[in-house]
């Protein structure tokens, strides 16, 4: 069986291993989310009560996605707010945390300390710290109404501003920028890891050769550095978004959990959760064919 192991072709192991790191999500997602989602995907269509027996549903064909689209103002308004706010806020973490990648890479004192420090929110986010933030962050939303919560506010800025003659307008947007700060820096964290395992990727060569014919170390990171990050910039990008769409100050993530949690709306909450996916979906289609072509893959 060795023998036979080791006259596999490397690019076929290659495979093999890769739906070997693969097959754990597979099982997880078949034991734990198929049949869920497909239980949600039946009430979407369905107008459910509440019984002493249990949840009855009667089929009301699309009536909750037309509902949601044409007759519940907030849905599209605040899947419009979920789509301003990837826009500016992906470009952000993935600026940051490429920077701090590059930053980490370099050797100093106190590297190992740093680059634990960097990767401290994901280690949190799964904790119980972090269950305590997202119930504070849901119980504002459900107060407050659908509209995105931060973990950190900048509104004390307001009267400072105000008295400076700033106008309203560019004090929403400084507060905006100050509350995202925190949760920026929070979401990087899986950001720059990854990032950090493409940096020491590349090639020492690469660096070493154009360091012999003169270019210097800005010339280094656009010519060669960025173009050798592109694969991992894509996976970093596509992993953003979803995260930036689900996130729980999210406001359709609010809705959807307002409707089914505190409305007792599991059909309504269904079927909004699956237009959201589908859209998420699309655009994640179209963030893909957008950039796959400018994608630089090292040859061996």
């Amino acid at each position: 069986m060795i023998r036979r192991w080791k006259l596999v072709p490397y690019e076929k192991k290659k495979q093999v291993y890769g739906l070997m790191f693969v097959f754990p999500w597979i099982l997880g997602f078949i034991l734990f989310f198929l049949k869920p989602m497909i239980v949600s995907f039946k009430y979407a269509f369905q107008n459910l009560e509440m019984t002493p027996q249990g949840l009855k549903g009667a089929y009301v064909g699309l009536d909750n996605f037309k509902y949601a689209l044409y007759k519940d103002p907030a849905f599209i308004r605040e899947g419009v707010n979920s789509l301003v706010n990837m826009l500016y806020s992906v470009p952000l973490i993935i600026v940051y945390s490429l920077f701090v990648a590059v930053l980490l890479k370099n050797k100093f004192r106190g590297r190992g300390l740093m680059r634990a420090v960097s990767f401290l929110p994901v280690i949190i986010a799964s904790g119980v710290l972090m269950q305590i933030l997202k119930e504070d962050v849901f119980s504002q939303g459900m107060r407050g109404g659908v509209e995105s919560v931060y973990l950190f506010s900048g509104g004390g800025l307001d009267g400072v501003l105000t008295e400076l003659g700033f106008g309203q307008q560019l004090i929403g947007v400084f507060n905006n920028v100050i509350s995202r700060i925190f949760d920026l820096t929070w979401r990087s964290g899986v950001q720059v890891l990854l990032f950090l395992a493409g940096l020491h990727t590349i090639p020492d060569y690469l660096y070493e050769s154009s360091s012999l014919e003169g270019a210097r170390k800005w010339e280094q990171f656009w010519k060669i550095t960025l173009p050798m990050l592109t694969p991992m910039m894509l996976l970093n990008i596509v992993y953003t978004i979803i995260d930036t769409f689900t996130d729980y100050g999210n406001g359709v993530i609010l809705m959807i959990y307002n409707a089914a949690f505190s409305q007792v709306r599991f059909g309504y909450s269904s079927a909004m959760a699956w237009m959201y996916c589908l859209a998420i979906a699309v655009f994640l289609g179209v963030v893909y064919l957008f950039l796959k072509k400018r994608i630089v893959y090292l040859q061996d």
